[in-house]
Order: structure tokens, then sequence, then C-alpha cells
């Protein structure tokens, strides 16, 4: 937490709503992770910050006991549990000594009940415990449960495809195989891959509408949703979106999405691009926003940056897969991010 300061009463008086804002936010059901760790973030500017937010916890009892028997409705089996008392008020009424904004029974009527029902998952964020002992994965589609190949946070895998053709598998990869053509050919998913067209005959790979063709070469495909990055290695490779038509040479790319196919780009940097190959990430002026996305595929466990300026602040340097967490110490040092570790793999950036 930041060195504490003198705080009017105006100023705290501000805090406490605003600490109540954050968790009637949060507890609301439409709030996304990065609301969560924003509220993290927003405890630890300051000792007072986080006696705000206890007294928005200590409100939100006195609201559910106002409610009384109703609650009793709503707050049944497997419902959240209450919010973790202080702990240095467990037991102890709520009174003036609280620190607590002061609520007219009329107004604690008005309030929803929505914005007391969160999950178990909001229940536990409000009160400090942040996904304790989990990590935050993303959850597969139907599509990749269904996957003829599938790989991990942090995995990579060859898949032989015959004719001399392969495909490798970056992290949190998804691929199907695709019959029927008159070559290899898979079906990238999601993820990142990398095909290897073989000498005789090509290999093919589809992903959104579009389909890629190389010829003895090498090409890259990435896929985020429906939208899909297609670069060549080496040899040539034709892709094909509904009819309309793309040829790369080595070290170019196309992009696509549902909507369109975009122009073909040159010079790209290709060894920037396929460095996870060697286990590494390399980062060229990057921002920040990004390489945290980049950084996200790969380790652990979330990472959660909530500062705006700090997301748009360009970044280069190469980082070891297996080593990414030294990545926060040079952030902490360099560009003076504060870092909160959590656990379940968990680290917010402010």
């Amino acid at each position: 937490m930041t060195e504490e300061r003198g705080w009017t009463d105006a100023e705290l008086a501000r805090l406490r709503l605003e600490g109540l804002d954050r968790l009637t936010h949060l507890l609301s059901g439409a709030a996304t992770e990065r609301d969560a760790a924003e509220l993290v973030a927003w405890r630890m500017r300051s000792l007072a910050h986080e006696e705000a937010f206890r007294s928005a916890a200590r409100l939100r009892r006195l609201v559910r006991a106002a409610e009384g028997a109703e609650a009793d409705g709503v707050f049944g089996v497997g419902s959240p549990p209450p919010l973790p008392q202080a702990s240095n008020d467990a037991g102890d009424t709520v009174g003036a000594g609280d620190n607590v904004v002061p609520l007219n029974l009329a107004l604690r009527r008005r309030i929803s009940r929505r914005g007391l029902i969160g999950g178990t998952l909001a229940a536990s964020l409000a009160g400090g415990m942040l996904m304790l002992g989990r990590s935050l994965e993303l959850v597969p589609s139907v599509a990749e449960l269904r996957a003829d190949y599938r790989t991990g946070t942090g995995e990579r895998r060859v898949v032989q495809l015959g004719r001399g053709a392969s495909v490798e598998l970056s992290t949190r990869t998804s691929i199907g195989l695709r019959t029927g053509m008159a070559m290899p050919a898979v079906e990238l998913i999601s993820g990142e891959a990398l095909v290897s067209a073989g000498a005789v005959g090509g290999a093919a790979l589809v992903a959104g509408r579009g389909t890629s063709i190389g010829s003895d070469g090498h090409f890259n495909a990435r896929r985020d949703g429906d939208e899909v990055c297609i670069t060549c290695l080496s040899g040539l490779v034709h892709v094909d979106w509904a009819g309309q038509r793309r040829v790369l040479a080595a070290r170019s790319q196309v992009r696509y999405n549902d909507s369109g196919i975009g122009a073909v780009f040159a010079n790209i940097d290709t060894a920037a691009l396929v460095a996870w190959k060697a286990g590494t990430l390399i980062f060229r002026n990057m921002p920040m926003r990004t390489v945290i996305q980049e950084i996200n595929r790969y380790r652990p466990g979330r990472v959660f940056l909530v500062n705006e300026q700090l997301a748009a602040r360009p970044l280069s340097g190469t980082y070891y897969m297996n080593r990414l967490d030294e990545f926060f110490n040079q952030a902490e040092l360099g560009l003076g991010a504060r870092v909160a570790r959590l656990p379940g793999n968990l680290v917010i950036l402010s």
C-alpha cells in the first residue's frame, strides 16, 4: 500500500461511497475479471481505501439483516456465504465506530437484491479471497473439447500428418483433422500452429472462412476467435477466403475474419513470430497490454493490467517461457509498476 497521508472527512466519505459502488457492482452479476482485479488494486492504494472497502462490506451485511426473513428466501442452499469479517470486528455489531455511511430503512429497501446476490466467485472476491487456490484458466469451448489434438498452458506438440507434412501446436491450441481433401489437412480451432507442407503435395489448414495451402515450405497460423493471421515462413502459401485469393511468399502475411480479408503485408519479423518454438517470447516495441495478453497465453494463472497509462507503454525484450515471472520484477523496477502477487498464480499490475 502507498504511504499514508492525512485524509479529510469529505475525502473519507467519498472513499466509502466509492467502495460501496465497487462492491455493489462486483456482486451484481455483471462484473468481469478485470473489475475484480481493479477492486483489489483499489483496495491496495492505502489503508483508507482498505477501510472504505471493509465499511462497504459491513454495510452489505447491515442491509441483508434489514431484509430479515426476506433474505432467508433469497440466500438459500447453494447461495454465497456472507462476506468475511474484518480481522478486528468479528462478532461485532454495526455501530458508529464502524465508519459506515448511514442508510435509512427506505433506502435499504430500494437497494436491488440482485446487487446483494453474487456467485461464490463474487463473494470470495469481495472478501479478498481472489480465487484462492485456483488458476483462472480459460474454459474450453465445445469445439475445443471435441478437437483431435489440444495443448495446455506452456505445452507444445508435433503431429505428423503423412506425406512428409506435419503441424506443430503452440500453447493452448486445438486442431481437428480434415479428411476428403487432396492433401493432408487440419482445422485450426483456436490458438497457433506451424504447418510444414512437406516435399510432395503440400498441406492445407482451414481456419474460419479461409483455407491456406502451403507448398514445399512452412507457414504459421494463429486464430483468436474469428480473427485469423497467416504468415509464410518459406515456400508459398495460397490463401482462399470466400473466393478471394492471396498469395504469400516468404516473410509475408495476411489477416482475415468472418467479415473479410485484408491486404498482404511483406517483411514480417518472422523470428519474433515463431520464437515460441524455441521456448522464448520476443517483444519489439509492443504495447504493454499486448505483452500481457501474450504472457497470459503461456503462463498458468492470470495477469491483470489495471493501469491504462502503463497499458499503452511500448516494451521490447526477450523472455523465457519457463521463467516468465521474471518479467514482473523488471516491470516493477524498470517501469515503476506496482505488482501484487496473489494465490492461484494471479498477478495484478497497477
